[in-house]
């Protein structure tokens, strides 16, 4: 019985995920499939005991290591027998040529999938070999599931129902790519209870072998505790990967993104530039050419530009060139940015004498302990920073004259645009800013992370706009805008007691891209506007280290990974105006031009 089924589900399988509509003849060779889906799903329902005890054995190699990934156990999912495969290629012909995803008719039999009989899977409908720098499409497919629906939560404006985490992974150089799905055009996405198809064209600029890998975080909207609303319990749901979704990137020696060629990409100056992981064992070149790694021995390396190790004391002297007055707005996450430059790098650093890598001060939650260069506890304070180090002022008569080789760092800590703050965040802004602390060369923005815990997405938009009001009567063109995103969320919810944060992942994202949008919108014409894009970098490493953030309910990033996000910033800025050079490598007509042109 058991072998006849098994049999049934094979052509299923492979009806969903190769068949096209267009390659049906006629009408009635459509209805002829319909039949065979509904005959399949009634044998199926018929030997559940039977599925049961083939499917809750574990599929290590349909899912990855159960350690990053849900098993399939108590699932119906299609059995995967990979011999068949050719048969069946032969009954129903090859899988689809095109490559972009709007190119690739979506078979109507997926809108007819019901959770009682399969999973939510990941479709590859053109698994073939590609360039590196193609895109391959990807699609998960959440069949209805109505039982579970809530009439309590729900998504905000054009966004999903269901919460998906998932990357397309090297199986060999192990760089995770995520797949940032988007609802099709069809209105059967919109509602609740109905089944959900998703897609996302993915760049693979890595020649590797990519399995896609990941799960289902939340549906029916539960990924947005919008509003007041409390946090649900974070239980993934397994998506169902066949063993034929893969995909080769092969370079045939030209390619760009070759590490080979790594070298000789132009230096960083935009500090969005999308990036990679790469294991320092993976390197063909000295480590010590690019930033350090963090704490598992991966190195950030952008795909389009080169990033160079900075020292804290040549950044220093950058910003005493080119910056020499900023204003930062940010929350604890910018504090713990600001203490790696003030320390010039000492702070949690390897060879730190005040404080080990592994304490909790650098793993996670510094709030408490003493620093000397400046106290965390205040709301506005005033940083001079030069090559030996940076220090808290008293608040100087004209802020404006800053001292010769130095820069001067105006911080506004808040968290954020909530109700949380004590004083109002506007309070700064009605005493106007400019006229007590200078025209600055930049005013860094920092959002997000307080604006997703514990304000609602209306409640936001509001004070955004305040925010955008206030920075259009302090900044003129002038002064170039940094928006710094938030920190990567994931792997599970916030449940601190009396006062849980409303964090998701992608909560988290949709907040970010708010105010990217909001900022591009009002300023993009008049200013320049550059995204130090901090939540994507951590958003790329591999979900085994994602998930190490769970030990930290702030959601800081470990001092490492913050090294990287400074260097980020540095490079960015640094190289912006000249290709940057560390002084003690300049002779003295270079320094001469950098200063004269900048």
């Amino acid at each position: 019985m058991l072998a006849l089924v098994a049999v049934v589900v094979v052509v299923c399988i492979h009806i969903v995920f190769y068949w096209k509509p267009a390659e049906l003849h006629d009408v009635d060779g459509m209805h002829r499939v319909d039949d065979e889906l509904h005959r399949a799903g009634d044998e199926l329902h018929r030997v559940d005991d039977g599925l049961h005890r083939v499917t809750d054995r574990p599929h290590d190699d349909t899912n990855g290591p159960h350690t990053e990934f849900p098993s399939l156990i108590h699932h119906h999912m299609p059995i995967p027998l990979s011999s068949h495969w050719s048969l069946l290629d032969k009954l129903f012909g090859p899988p689809t040529l095109a490559t972009k995803c709007h190119d690739i008719p979506i078979p109507s039999y997926y809108w007819t999938a019901k959770d009682a009989f399969t999973p939510a899977f990941v479709a590859l409908p053109n698994a073939q070999p590609i360039q590196v720098g193609s895109t391959v499409c990807v699609r998960v497919i959440v069949p209805a599931k109505p039982q579970r629906a809530s009439v309590v939560y729900t998504p905000m404006p054009d966004t999903p129902w269901d919460s998906i985490l998932i990357d397309m992974v090297g199986t060999t150089n192990n760089v995770s790519v995520p797949v940032r799905l988007q609802m099709t055009n069809d209105v059967r996405n919109t509602r609740r209870d109905d089944v959900h198809v998703y897609e996302a064209d993915v760049e693979l600029r890595d020649a590797d072998e990519y399995r896609p890998r990941g799960y289902i975080e939340f549906r029916d909207a539960e990924w947005n505790p919008d509003g007041g609303l409390l946090p649900v319990d974070y239980v993934p749901e397994p998506l169902y990967v066949p063993e034929s979704a893969r995909v080769e990137a092969v370079d045939d020696g030209s390619s760009m993104y070759s590490l080979d060629r790594y070298l000789e990409l132009p230096l960083c100056t935009d500090p969005a530039a999308e990036g990679r992981w790469i294991h320092t064992d993976m390197l063909p070149f000295d480590p010590h050419l690019v930033p350090e790694p963090e704490n598992h021995n991966l190195v950030w390396l952008p795909y389009t530009c080169r990033l160079q190790r900075i020292t804290y004391t040549d950044f220093a002297s950058c910003l005493a060139t080119a910056y020499p007055l900023m204003h930062w707005y940010g929350d604890s996450n910018l504090r713990r940015s600001l203490k790696k430059i003030v320390s010039m790098g000492d702070w949690c650093s390897f060879n730190s004498t005040s404080n080990a890598t592994e304490t909790r001060s650098c793993l996670c939650e510094d709030y408490q302990d003493p620093f000397m260069p400046f106290d965390a506890r205040y709301r506005e304070l005033i940083i001079d920073i030069d090559q030996t180090g940076g220090q808290a002022l008293m608040q100087p008569t004209e802020f404006a004259l800053v001292p010769d080789n130095t820069a001067r760092v105006y911080l506004h800590k808040w968290e954020g645009l909530s109700t949380r703050n004590k004083p109002a965040w506007t309070q700064g802004f009605d005493a106007r800013i400019t006229p007590r602390y200078g025209n600055p060369q930049v005013a860094l923005i920092s959002l997000t992370n307080w604006d997703a815990a514990f304000s609602s997405r209306a409640y936001f938009a509001v004070e955004m706009q305040k925010l955008l009001d206030y920075v259009q009567v302090e900044y003129s063109n002038y002064t170039q805008l940094y928006i710094r995103t938030g920190q990567y969320y994931c792997c599970r919810t916030d449940q601190t007691p009396n006062a849980p944060r409303a964090y998701s992942r992608l909560r988290n994202a949709y907040f970010d891209q708010y105010v990217i949008d909001a900022f591009r919108e009002r300023f993009g014409h008049s200013h320049v506007i550059r995204i130090w894009n901090v939540a994507q970098v951590s958003e790329r490493l591999p979900l085994s280290v994602r998930k190490e953030t769970v030990k930290c309910p702030a959601n800081h990033a470990r001092a490492e990974v913050v090294e990287i996000e400074n260097q980020i910033l540095m490079n960015a800025m640094c190289n912006y105006f000249e290709p940057y050079v560390p002084m003690e490598q300049a002779s003295v007509g270079e320094e001469d031009d950098l200063e004269t042109d900048q």
